[in-house]
């Protein structure tokens, strides 16, 4: 996986990525993030959608290479369709941040979602969000979020009106 880490005002780590490979390659994708020094691998790939790409055993992989692994299931170039679930999400990914831990968002292609939950979860730090949407941008080589309707969803979010 080609992890694009986002600069931080803290201790912590936080990349984004497209999924990795799936089948017989996950296993070696999930050692090299542990050996990367990686403590959590967030997924925003829908079951179906994981299962197509040969990820339906992440979860047990990451396990096995001592990773945490979190499922946040969004529809591909989709937003959330549950604002609270999501909101304590980001709020989670911030708090391990903050303590110092190590994070990988992947989604698909690695620019739609997994910037989205980058994004937010830097908004819910407290950084301003074009701020935010800038530095993940930066990271990730190109403008991100992918789609108009996750950028008017990120503005909404970080204005409180969802």
């Amino acid at each position: 996986m080609n992890v694009h880490w986002i600069p931080l005002d803290h201790p912590g780590r936080l990349g984004v990525s497209r999924r990795p490979d799936g089948g017989d390659h996950l296993d070696g994708e999930m050692s090299a993030l542990a050996h990367g020094m990686v403590d959590q691998v967030v997924s925003m790939l829908e079951t179906a959608e994981a299962e197509m790409l040969g990820l339906g055993g992440e979860r047990e992989a990451a396990h096995r290479h001592g990773l945490g692994f979190y499922n946040f299931p969004i529809p591909d170039h989709g937003v959330p369709p549950n604002v609270g679930h999501y909101r304590r999400a980001a709020a989670a990914i911030d708090k391990r941040l903050r303590s110092g831990q190590s994070l990988v968002i992947h989604c698909r292609a690695g620019l739609g979602r997994a910037p989205s939950m980058a994004i937010s979860a830097l908004i819910c730090g407290g950084m301003n969000p074009d701020e935010a949407i800038l530095r993940v941008g930066r990271a990730r080589g190109r403008p991100v979020p992918e789609t108009d309707e996750q950028y008017e969803f990120l503005k909404a979010f970080a204005a409180g009106e969802l």
